[in-house]
């Protein structure tokens, strides 16, 4: 048995002794098929709608076209710099992957997010016939002057679910990451792709793995193993009891994502 309340949105389970089955690798969908009315819901929205009628008065602009190497360019510096300071991260040819990719089954195509003609930030995506999937993002982390609610983050993730909606396509697919979050990549990141409404699911080829929770001595997020189908609907947070505020952001969407928090010792 394990000893547990309710706070909030989410249980904090006090015995952290755990067998967690989990999947190797998850991935991201967002279903746009309803419109862009219903794309992003909560403080998400506010903050894109509150910043969109002010982006030319910041000189913030977007351009959607395809994939170049002026492009990669501005491009690859900023996302080698993200990339490479984050723990237990992996470097990818992207490049290679994708415009110099003969063998790629679907065109790219870029997002470049400017403010004042200064490149801040950008995505690389290939359209598919029902869906738009992203192979790599990156952004700065603010604004330089521009007074903006929304990150550049999220005015990207908005230009292109705008873009994905005009040409009628029903998905926004956030690619597949490894799972667990923490051990892997950032937790953030899972609470970013849940923030602007995506689902985490399981596609493809990927290994069935077990975790057993008191031989963790780090922070992470552990997407469970689904008891039936291929959506997953239950993780679990395992934290020090004094890091635990820094990611609770993550139990916020129980609709998509149901997170108990399990502290550590």
């Amino acid at each position: 048995m394990f000893a547990s309340i309710l706070d909030k949105d989410y249980f904090i389970i006090f015995n952290q002794q755990m067998q967690i089955s989990y999947p190797s690798h998850h991935q991201w969908l967002k279903d746009i098929s309803a419109g862009l009315e219903l794309d992003f819901t909560g403080s998400v929205a506010q903050k894109i709608q509150s910043s969109l009628p002010h982006l030319g008065s910041f000189g913030v602009t977007y351009t959607i076209e395809p994939l170049s190497e002026a492009y990669l360019e501005d491009f690859m510096p900023m996302y080698q710099t993200e990339i490479g300071s984050k723990q237990n991260a992996l470097m990818h040819d992207v490049p290679g992957k994708t415009l110099h990719n003969a063998e790629a089954p679907f065109p790219y195509f870029c997002l470049s997010l400017k403010e004042n003609g200064v490149f801040v930030g950008g995505s690389i995506f290939s359209v598919r016939p029902d869906r738009i999937s992203f192979a790599y993002r990156t952004f700065s982390n603010g604004w330089d002057k521009a007074k903006l609610r929304a990150s550049p983050s999220l005015i990207g993730e908005w230009a292109v679910s705008q873009y994905a909606s005009e040409q009628g396509l029903a998905y926004l697919s956030h690619g597949k990451d490894r799972n667990p979050y923490g051990l892997n990549a950032n937790i953030g990141l899972a609470t970013y792709k849940l923030s602007v409404g995506c689902r985490a699911s399981i596609r493809g080829e990927f290994e069935v793995l077990t975790l057993d929770t008191s031989t963790l001595t780090e922070d992470c997020l552990i997407l469970e193993l689904p008891k039936e189908g291929r959506d997953i609907n239950k993780a679990y947070l395992v934290t020090l009891k004094e890091t635990a505020e820094k990611y609770l952001r993550v139990t916020k969407y129980p609709d998509q994502l149901k997170v108990e928090v399990l502290y550590r010792d």
